[in-house]
């Protein structure tokens, strides 16, 4: 197979081979085959799927990658093959509003799907009988996103905009779930839980999204552990009224951020600029994190690189120059002034005022 353009002519074949044989062929191939225009000039529109009435606002493939399933505003989850562009199961989830998340239970053989709704509701259906098998309804405010964890598959995490965090467990006979983060303990009650994700190296660790230009990271292992060393100590002893515990121990929790954007947010809220991260992701090693930040870029934070902090004060000069224009990076650069692109603190007692939820923060310049 040849792709030809005008100056180049690639022999895909042979570096295919080659990657099978070294390593180091392999991620050489990865990096020069990464965006490749005549590749990107063959893709196009395959097939439209028809089977819902309403918008679709979730797509998850199965662990195989031979199945999708989509959720929508006309309360239907389906199952497609969608080689054969052919509809193989739609079912009424029992929402009474739009779906937001549909997930495929691990090792379930495709038979378990989840799906979370604007009606604050959780439900979990045997796709093979098209029945709901479990409904949860913890949540006080629209359920954004369901995740999933192969290590642990009868588990499974949503995320609302009631600003929680809830964890399932499918082998406990309650119809309640655990809450795992409450985020109105260190943000308020405004904030909004928007989209969740976890580490599919290591399964203990999950990314959580919300309105604000933070994106957090969980050690979810850490947090359990806490709890119950906190509940074997507090059935040992009598603890006073002002004896409060913290739902969270501290290093549990990072905290992901682009340079620019914190001390941006006060000329954002003055002109209604909102924002906030729509979606996560981790790469297939787990090494980084994709976020979707909505109203403002695409940022990929590098997990693994640790680096100390730089502290700036900046004169006031340059506190109220213009926005760049759209279509343009901040990467490296803050109003104007070129600092080094590594991990950046800002220190004082006004931020840490006007964010008391952040107790571990990266501000990072990331790859945009």
């Amino acid at each position: 197979i040849k792709c030809c353009e005008a100056m180049t002519t690639i022999n895909i074949t042979r570096e295919i081979l080659h990657r099978q044989i070294s390593d180091k062929r392999a991620s050489g191939f990865q990096r020069f085959h990464h965006v490749t225009d005549p590749f990107i000039k063959r893709l196009g529109l395959e097939a439209e799927l028809q089977g819902h009435t309403g918008c679709v606002n979730c797509l998850e493939w199965n662990e195989k990658g031979d199945l999708l399933a989509s959720g929508s505003d006309d309360q239907h989850a389906i199952i497609w093959d969608p080689f054969k562009h052919k509809k193989l199961t739609t079912m009424h989830t029992g929402h009474a509003a739009n779906i937001f998340s549909v997930k495929f239970l691990p090792h379930s053989g495709d038979r378990i799907l989840i799906t979370g709704a604007a009606d604050t509701k959780v439900h979990v259906h045997d796709v093979t009988v098209k029945e709901t098998i479990h409904m949860f309804s913890d949540h006080t405010n629209r359920v954004k996103r369901i995740a999933t964890a192969p290590m642990w598959p009868n588990t499974f995490w949503s995320a609302a905009e009631d600003g929680i965090i809830r964890q399932y467990d499918l082998r406990e006979n309650s119809k309640h779930s655990e809450v795992l983060i409450d985020l109105t303990e260190f943000c308020g009650q405004l904030v909004e839980a928007k989209c969740l994700a976890v580490n599919p190296r290591d399964n203990n660790y999950l990314a959580v999204g919300a309105n604000g230009p933070f994106v957090r990271l969980y050690d979810i292992r850490m947090i359990h552990n806490y709890r119950k060393s906190l509940s074997q100590s507090t059935s040992a002893a009598v603890h006073s009224f002002c004896d409060r515990q913290k739902p969270i121990p501290d290093g549990a929790g990072q905290y992901y951020v682009a340079g620019h954007l914190p001390v941006k947010l006060l000329d954002y809220n003055n002109r209604l600029r909102v924002l906030v991260a729509t979606y996560v992701t981790f790469s297939p090693d787990g090494t980084e994190l994709l976020v979707n930040m909505g109203g403002e870029q695409v940022y990929l934070f590098d997990l693994t690189f640790k680096q100390s902090p730089y502290t700036f004060l900046l004169p006031k000069k340059h506190q109220s120059l213009p926005d760049m224009p759209n279509g343009k990076t901040a990467n490296g650069v803050f109003n104007g002034i070129h600092f080094p692109s590594s991990h950046i603190c800002f220190a004082g007692s006004k931020m840490q005022q006007r964010y008391p939820c952040v107790f571990q923060i990266c501000f990072s310049f990331c790859h945009v």
